[in-house]
């Protein structure tokens, strides 16, 4: 999607320049050119946790044991994405965080299967006052998934978001709205998973435990389209009260958010 700020005639050449260089970036590096990247990747991320928990458990290995391998699938994913775009973006870095998390709740303390399952959902709750917390410093964390999926994945792709970031205020307050939505999702999902494995057996509540956070992904992703959309017609309102034509209206309401599909 090609992003726009309006009217040349109303934007220093700063802000000009910014969107000239970033009309240049998306359509040398779209997101569809990456998308087939992105899915596999994502695959090895969620679903390759349950895959290895599962594998290990058929081999006669212990539940810890098995928790903890299937730690290992998020960092394989983070680490194909460095290797394509030879830069630790925030993204992967939130994903080591979370992960690193996850196994260092898991080893302190009790280890027993069930609270191993309770410490997940603990580090569940963390990571959603992660994304809240990132409003307040720095700059939101759905910015950097956004920047994952909203590219093709290479260093000069994720510039463009960069210099988005800098360059239009609204695409801003959408990143803003985008993580606290997010961050909704994340505690919920905790504190719902949590009661689930309060009343399962460990293999049922383990099970719970993979599929739920996929379920609060996609509603997120649902409330972020929404988001999404809504930004993208007020710029339009906002581009035919000034006059413009439908054409750079189009543009121009681009500037609020840019098309993310997934964090």
């Amino acid at each position: 999607m090609t992003v726009s700020g309006g009217d040349p005639g109303s934007f220093g050449q700063e802000e000009a320049d910014a969107r000239a260089t970033i009309e240049r970036l998306q359509a040398a590096h779209p997101a569809s050119r990456g998308r087939a990247f992105n899915i596999v990747v994502t695959l090895i991320e969620v679903g390759g946790a349950l895959v290895l928990f599962k594998l290990a458990r058929h081999l006669g290995w212990s539940d810890v044991a098995a928790y903890l391998l299937g730690c290992l699938a998020p960092i394989v994913g983070a680490a194909a994405v460095w290797i394509r775009s030879r830069r630790l973006s925030g993204a992967s870095a939130a994903i080591f965080a979370f992960t690193a998390l996850s196994a260092v709740v898991a080893v302190i303390g009790s280890t027993t299967p069930k609270v191993l399952l309770y410490k997940d959902c603990a580090t569940t709750a963390v990571v959603g006052l992660i994304f809240a917390g990132s409003c307040v410093i720095g700059r939101p964390l759905i910015f950097y998934f956004a920047q994952r999926y909203g590219t093709d994945g290479s260093a000069e792709g994720m510039r463009s978001f960069d210099l988005m970031w800098r360059a239009f205020p609204p695409f801003r307050r959408v990143m803003y709205r985008m993580s606290i939505t997010w961050a909704v999702a994340y505690l919920v999902q905790a504190a719902v998973t949590a009661y689930l494995v309060a009343v399962s057996p460990f293999d049922t509540g383990y099970t719970w435990d993979q599929v739920l956070p996929i379920v609060a992904t996609v509603i997120a992703i649902a409330v972020t389209v929404v988001i999404s959309r809504r930004a993208q017609a007020e710029g339009r309102r906002r581009a035919e009260a000034e006059g413009q034509s439908p054409a750079r209206g189009r543009e121009h309401s681009d500037s609020a958010v840019h098309d993310e599909r997934e964090p």
